[in-house]
């Protein structure tokens, strides 16, 4: 297997975020716990269609958090992994609510951004619970029920249908 892709969206990843923070911690932090979650539930780096997700998952927030156009990007990684970074990338609205609904719409129409969606929303939800992040992991746990039924019908995968159970497992302890 060719591992170059997972190593390049690491380094332009990183390098595009550049200084940017994830709470106290460097970005890299929150695109490794990304990345981490989809090997929990068994995306390794065994297939073309796996090296295409953890690609994603170490690019999923370039279009949304940097400068990074979907030009740029596609001409960088292809158009597989460039729609999955697109699909996760909010959309714009008025707000938080606005652009969520917008956005799963999009991503409702892509199960590999699904997957990568979920691996973003278990690392968010861990990182609250480990850190302590009561407010941010409050508004998670409202969010959930309109997030599952707005992605359910792009849960078609056992992956994907694990990551959602794990995910509401999260917020019931």
């Amino acid at each position: 297997m060719n591992y170059q892709p997972i190593y390049k969206a690491r380094a332009f990843a990183l390098t595009k975020h550049g200084d940017q923070k994830y709470g106290n911690y460097p970005y890299e932090v929150h695109l490794g716990n990304v990345v981490t979650a989809l090997m929990r539930f068994g995306i390794l780096p065994e297939s073309e269609a796996n090296i295409c997700l953890l690609t994603a998952a170490w690019l999923h927030d370039v279009l949304e958090d940097t400068p990074v156009t979907y030009t740029e990007l596609e001409a960088e990684f292809g158009a597989v992994v460039t729609q999955i970074v697109f699909c996760v990338t909010d959309e714009e609205g008025a707000n938080r609510k606005e652009r969520k609904a917008k956005t799963y719409i999009k991503l409702a129409r892509n199960p590999d951004a699904v997957i990568v969606k979920l691996a973003d929303r278990i690392a968010n939800t861990e990182f609250c619970l480990t850190h302590g992040n009561e407010i941010l992991f409050a508004m998670y746990k409202k969010e959930q029920q309109g997030f599952e039924e707005a992605l359910s019908s792009a849960i078609r995968s056992g992956t994907s249908e694990k990551m959602m159970e794990y995910l509401n497992t999260l917020f019931v302890k």
